[in-house]
C-alpha cells in the first residue's frame, strides 16, 4: 500500500484557532501513519497495540473538543454523534483485522487507511473549522480546565 500521508500532514491552513486542538490534530495525523505502518507489518499484536493507542488518543481529543465547544458555547450535538460513529468504526476495524490474525489483505489495509485519513481530513478541515470563528475571539492558547493530552 502506498502511503498517502503527504496530503494529510498538518499545515497552518488546518489550524482551528486553538493551540491545544491544533496540537491534537498534528499528533493524530502522525498516529494514523503509525497505524498504517502497523497494518503493513502484518503483525496482529503490533497492530492491536498501535490501534488501541490511537483510539485512546482519539477519545481524549474528542473529549477535549467537546469541552472546548461547551466552554465557548458552540453547538455540538451532531459533532458529538459523529465522534461516537468514528469510535465505533475504530472498534469494528480492530475486530475485523484482528480476526484475520495479522494476515489481512492489501485491499483491507488500503480501505482502513483511506477511512482513517479521510476521516482526519474531514474532521479537521470541515467539522472542527466550524468552531474557528468562536475560537479566534479567544487567545490562541485558550484552555478550559480539565483539558487532557492525548
Amino acid at each position: 500500500m502506498e502511503s498517502g500521508m503527504e496530503q494529510w500532514t498538518w499545515n497552518k491552513s488546518m489550524s482551528v484557532g486553538n493551540a491545544f486542538l491544533d496540537a491534537d490534530h498534528r499528533k493524530l495525523l502522525g498516529m494514523i501513519e503509525e497505524v498504517e505502518s502497523a497494518m503493513r507489518a502484518q503483525d496482529a499484536a503490533t497492530f492491536s497495540r498501535t490501534l488501541k493507542t490511537f483510539e485512546n488518543a482519539v477519545r481524549i481529543h474528542f473529549r477535549n473538543e467537546e469541552l472546548i465547544a461547551l466552554t465557548i458555547g458552540h453547538p455540538f450535538e451532531q459533532h458529538k454523534e459523529e465522534h461516537q460513529y468514528v469510535l465505533n468504526e475504530l472498534q469494528q476495524m480492530e475486530a475485523e483485522l484482528i480476526d484475520m490474525h495479522g494476515r489481512w489483505s492489501e485491499s483491507a489495509s488500503t480501505h482502513y487507511f483511506i477511512f482513517l485519513s479521510s476521516w482526519a481530513s474531514e474532521h479537521i478541515r470541515e467539522d472542527d473549522m466550524l468552531m474557528k470563528l468562536e475560537l479566534q475571539s479567544r487567545p490562541y492558547d485558550f484552555k478550559p480546565d480539565n483539558l487532557a493530552s492525548p
